[in-house]
């Protein structure tokens, strides 16, 4: 079956380390994968994207409206990114406020589900806002329609390391997990 992720955010929010940890997650569970990232100006806060497809085509981009889930680590590049969430699918967003109501409005109609923790706060929480991005995927991947499991994620995360963060990886997408 195949599934299609967009991740979004800005430099430094860790969205290449992200598309990492899904991505060998599902390699991990035998899965075919396909990621491709698009950093812009990611050094200086610019926009950072990356297309996640596990099983399917070969083609390394995703197109507008075919996304089944967009996991988005920045409000601001949620929204912009929301045109590659196809009907039905589903947003993963870091906000304590969800997407406004205009957007909120316009998804229910295509029947995408949001769903927002604030991933922020939670990094602090722990002492490292670096592991927002783990808050959120493990947020996401509590949800049944996310397609992998927590402890997938938190088996990747132990392999791809580094050594020293490990631990605060995993606290990260359980306390993600915990939020959902």
């Amino acid at each position: 079956m195949e599934r299609k992720f967009i991740i979004a955010g800005i430099g430094g929010q860790g969205v290449i380390f992200a598309t990492k940890v899904l991505s060998h997650a599902a390699l991990m569970r035998g899965e075919q994968v396909m990621a491709s990232e698009n950093h812009g100006m990611s050094q200086r806060g610019g926009s950072v994207m990356s297309h996640v497809k596990l099983g399917g085509d070969q083609a390394p981009l995703i197109r507008r409206g075919t996304a089944d889930a967009l996991i988005g680590f920045d409000r601001a590049e949620t929204l912009r990114n929301l045109p590659f969430v196809r009907p039905g699918g589903c947003v993963f967003v870091n906000s304590a406020n969800g997407l406004g109501q205009p957007a909120a409005d316009r998804l229910k109609e295509l029947g995408v589900d949001v769903f927002s923790v604030d991933a922020s706060a939670c990094a602090k929480e722990l002492g490292s806002p670096a592991v927002t991005n783990l808050v959120v995927l493990g947020f996401a991947a509590a949800h049944s329609e996310f397609g992998l499991s927590v402890d997938e994620l938190k088996t990747t995360a132990r392999a791809l390391g580094p050594a020293q963060a490990i631990d605060l990886n995993l606290k990260a997408l359980e306390m993600g997990a915990s939020r959902a």
